[in-house]
């Protein structure tokens, strides 16, 4: 039994796209989704509109990510009347604001209804905790070696725990169990041009039935999403988070947390409230080294 595995699709759907082709082909008999389906590129409704295809006509299993959370929560702002937490264009909160205005009231319902954590059960087989961040939050990262990786392992009542965020493809263990993190498919860290997503495969060893998991690397055209992005106006409305974006894109270098937190920082000294102003995220990209692709 081969089960694909994906997430960080970060509306990506040309990573997306080749993604499912190489999935489908192998063939895969059911697909895990783990999160975090839209942001950041602007195909939004074009992906979502995809999965629901997608799912449809294949076994499939959504989780909730961050920007899921990060969505429903803008609309509760707005249904509520809260004026504080708005998002508004520039840098800061530019980019959720145009993926929020793509979304439609199915998404919202669909979001909602999904979990954070799942044990996938399955008879004959090993079970699986799967989950975006943590177990518990969508916005835990758990890397390889990292002590709170360690602790969620002896913590879940299953040998294996695949989970995401992080956008790094890898694999640990800690006392028999078995860590996986698939990476992203829509803006995979330290590669550029490649989009993640896993396999497990069921093997037996010594009698006894193990998942194996192989993690893949896919080809997709990421010079057209940086193209798409400067046509669709996305650059433009949220100008150094997307340079940020397009750097990862075009090569694999990461700068993005270290330019929210300079850029927050900066407009903290200011004595600025609310979001961080352009004029910071212009000069925190300029100390971390995002260049303007505009």
């Amino acid at each position: 039994m081969k089960i694909g595995i994906l997430s960080d699709i970060h509306s990506n759907i040309v990573a997306l796209k080749a993604c499912i082709s190489y999935l489908t082909a192998l063939p895969c008999e059911e697909y895990l989704f783990l999160g975090d389906y839209v942001s950041d590129t602007p195909y939004t409704r074009e992906t979502m509109d995809y999965l629901y295809d997608f799912s449809s006509k294949h076994n499939c299993l959504f989780l909730r990510g961050n920007q899921e959370d990060y969505m429903l929560e803008q609309r509760r702002i707005i249904a509520q009347g809260i004026e504080e937490g708005r998002w508004k264009w520039g840098s800061a909160t530019g980019n959720l604001l145009f993926t929020y205005q793509q979304l439609e009231e199915k998404d919202f319902s669909f979001f909602e209804q999904l979990p954070i954590s799942f044990c996938y059960r399955k008879t004959g087989y090993p079970p699986v905790t799967l989950c975006h961040g943590s177990p518990a939050n969508s916005r835990e990262s758990l890397l390889m070696e990292g002590e709170n990786t360690k602790k969620w392992l002896k913590d879940v009542d299953t040998d294996y725990l695949i989970c995401a965020h992080t956008h790094l493809q890898g694999e640990s263990e800690s006392d028999g169990k078995h860590y996986y993190n698939c990476g992203s498919a829509g803006i995979a860290l330290d590669t550029c041009g490649y989009a993640h997503c896993m396999v497990i495969e069921d093997v037996c060893i010594d009698g006894r039935t193990v998942w194996n998991p192989i993690f893949l690397k896919i080809p997709y055209d990421n010079q057209r999403v940086v193209r798409d992005i400067r046509e669709s106006g996305l650059l433009d409305r949220a100008p150094w988070f997307v340079n940020s974006t397009i750097q990862i894109l075009l090569t694999g270098t990461d700068r993005c947390s270290q330019l929210v937190e300079l850029a927050n920082r900066l407009a903290k000294e200011a004595s600025e409230q609310g979001f961080a102003e352009d004029q910071y995220w212009e000069e925190a990209a300029r100390r971390v080294g995002v260049p303007d692709y505009r």
